[in-house]
């Protein structure tokens, strides 16, 4: 292989290795930016839960709260305005006063601003508003403000004693993780966490920042699915780019390889053609000379156009061989029902006269075929037998067998046969089998390729087998 083929083959190599080399690590920066995604959002999101559990919790207690107000047999409020303090004001005053402490206590509100006598049920209802309204404020900072002992105490009981439920926390967080498309499963608080396992921050969830502090904390598996689903499209991109990449530096390997295989088949036809040509044409200059140095005789004259005839034929024949099968790629078969017997009787006729061909193919076996393109398939066969084989004793045995749905048609020779380790390269274009000595190798290299490619014209393949003890079998299978 020349060096600049093998340059770029390692260079298209490196530049797929660079492609890989760079999606993968985008995958995995990716994957480690979903990561981060994946831990910040379960974080905020169980924060966030837990804030929310607080507002359902003070909704709940105010909710109480009002109907505490509105019991009369738990509160009386009234009201007289202040001419002093041109406002009105409100007293709050329990019921029961069996517990010991503050049981009563009056105040004003700057939003009921207006002059309110006495209570009725709508500055009643006004009123209760405004208050369970502050009350809300001041739970949310975590305080509770006992305006009467009896209130006081219900606000600390419902809202600071009563904690919130993990269940409440965990409805919340539920629907915050699938409002985020996060399905993964989770404990809070297990009893015994899992090794490996991804987990949040530690979040207090006591109402009474006074008391000790009581955590929630999540636990998740691997976030792999959810950072999936997230990179779907880039990892379906990067494969799909790796995909072309391959593909790409894959057909233009294969361009490079087939251009480099078409110089060394050039430079390979160069070196055959120029080794046949030598010898006619050495031949043809001599006998010329020869023509013109001396002065010859009909006779020798006659001799000597014969030998340049025989030579002009010779090259005639090489450069229609070439053409022929340069051009068979290009013709179109004539399907018509061929007697093989006869069609090989043919073959027989205009084969070498040193050449023994035996026809045992029987008289009524027909093949529907090409006759001109299988006479050309069993010329070149027989004709490679002849140049092949050196000594006497030339013979070509050719027989034909029906098998179910196939055909087959043998052409075994008693030539010098062809080793294994060629006996696929000698339908490739051009190819001769090596010798000790480039001068004794025969032929063209071409007659076998066409061989080859006229059985796929045909539909049909070729196979080669060792003739033992010697000799070569070519084996046409047709479809029947």
């Amino acid at each position: 292989m020349k060096k600049s083929i093998l340059t770029a083959i390692v260079l298209l190599c490196l530049t797929l290795l660079a492609i890989v080399g760079l999606q993968l690590y985008s995958l995995i920066s990716g994957y480690r930016a979903e990561e981060e995604i994946f831990r910040r959002k379960i974080n905020e999101g169980l924060k966030q839960s837990v804030e929310q559990s607080f507002e359902w919790k003070r909704a709940a207690v105010i909710k109480e709260l009002t109907a505490y107000m509105n019991d009369e047999s738990r509160v009386k409020i009234t009201c007289r305005w202040s001419e002093k303090n041109k406002m009105t004001i409100f007293t709050i005053a329990d019921i029961d006063t069996s517990m010991y402490g503050n049981h009563r206590t009056s105040f004003s509100k700057e939003s009921i601003s207006e002059r309110i006598d006495s209570i009725t049920p709508e500055a009643k209802q006004r009123f209760i508003r405004v208050f369970t309204g502050d009350v809300e404020r001041e739970l949310k900072k975590g305080s509770v403000w006992y305006y009467t002992i009896n209130i006081g105490n219900f606000l600390h009981e419902r809202y600071l004693k009563t904690p919130v439920p993990l269940s409440e926390a965990e409805r919340i967080y539920r629907r915050y993780l699938a409002e985020n498309y996060i399905y993964e499963p989770f404990e809070l608080n297990p009893a015994q966490p899992e090794p490996n396992r991804i987990s949040t921050q530690k979040i207090n969830i006591t109402l009474n920042r006074a008391a000790e502090p009581r955590y929630v904390q999540a636990f998740f598996k691997s976030p792999y699915s959810y950072i999936m689903r997230r990179q779907a499209v880039a990892l379906t991109g990067s494969f799909l780019l790796v995909v072309i990449s391959v593909l790409t530096l894959g057909y233009m390997l294969k361009i490079l390889l087939s251009q480099q295989k078409l110089n060394e088949q050039k430079d390979q036809l160069v070196t055959n053609i120029t080794h046949e040509l030598k010898t006619p044409l050495a031949t043809i200059q001599l006998t010329a000379e020869a023509m013109k140095a001396f002065d010859l005789g009909r006779e020798e004259r006659q001799s000597y156009l014969d030998i340049i005839l025989r030579n002009t034929e010779s090259l005639d024949m090489l450069t229609t061989e070439i053409l022929t099968e340069a051009r068979v790629g290009q013709l179109s078969p004539q399907i018509q029902p061929t007697p093989l017997r006869a069609l090989i009787d043919e073959t027989r006729k205009n084969s070498s006269g040193d050449l023994e061909i035996i026809n045992e193919v029987g008289p009524s076996l027909t093949l529907p075929t090409d006759p001109k393109l299988l006479g050309k398939v069993l010329r070149n066969l027989t004709d490679n037998a002849a140049r092949y084989h050196t000594g006497t004793g030339k013979q070509v045995i050719i027989s034909a067998v029906q098998e179910k749905q196939i055909l087959k048609i043998s052409v075994a020779d008693n030539g010098p046969g062809i080793p294994d380790a060629y006996k696929e390269k000698v339908f490739e274009r051009f190819f001769r089998v090596p010798t000790h000595d480039i001068h004794d190798q025969r032929g063209y290299g071409i007659g076998l390729s066409y061989v080859k490619q006229a059985m796929k014209l045909l539909g049909g393949k070729v196979e080669l087998k060792d003739n033992l003890p010697h000799g070569s079998i070519f084996t046409l299978i047709f479809p029947k």
